[in-house]
């Protein structure tokens, strides 16, 4: 199968709310013949996702807005609008908003997968009370991801 070429417009990304963020995915899997998925992400101030490894996709993170740290082994690391960040498959990580407005950054993952895995957590996460998060640990583990416990302090 071959994949089209797209246009997509301001506003016409699907967008998936889990794990405190919002992202707008405007490429996935079926749009890249499962090359990789593109979504722009909106985190309030404070939200961090859980520290996390994925075993089958190298992960890209572009900051568009706000103030931001990025956990890697080697601790937390503080960027800014127009900062890449490369995370290779199998590097435990995560990310926070460490400013006082939602910031927003682009992610990328490689091959796509991952908006099939936040579409599958959303559906958690939309259930009244707090998350069951042996559920998404089990999601998870369906798309190769661990998920190693709560972001790490600063």
């Amino acid at each position: 199968m071959t994949a089209l070429w797209r246009i997509i417009p301001p506003g016409a990304a699907n967008s998936i709310a889990a794990f405190g963020s919002t992202i707008q995915f405007h490429l996935a899997g079926p749009d890249t013949n499962g090359a990789f998925c593109l979504g722009l992400a909106t985190t309030p101030p404070g939200v961090a996702p859980p520290l996390h490894v994925h075993a089958n996709d190298d992960e890209l993170f572009i900051v568009a807005a706000g103030d931001m740290a990025f956990y890697t082994p080697d601790g937390w690391h503080d960027v800014t609008t127009g900062t890449v960040v490369f995370v290779p498959r199998g590097v435990p990580h995560t990310f926070r908003n460490r400013g006082s407005t939602p910031s927003q950054h682009w992610v990328l993952t490689a091959p796509s997968g991952f908006e099939e895995f936040y579409a599958r957590s959303a559906e958690v996460f939309a259930n009244p009370g707090p998350p069951d998060f042996a559920a998404i640990g089990r999601t998870a583990t369906d798309f190769g991801y661990t998920i190693m416990g709560p972001a790490p302090v600063e």
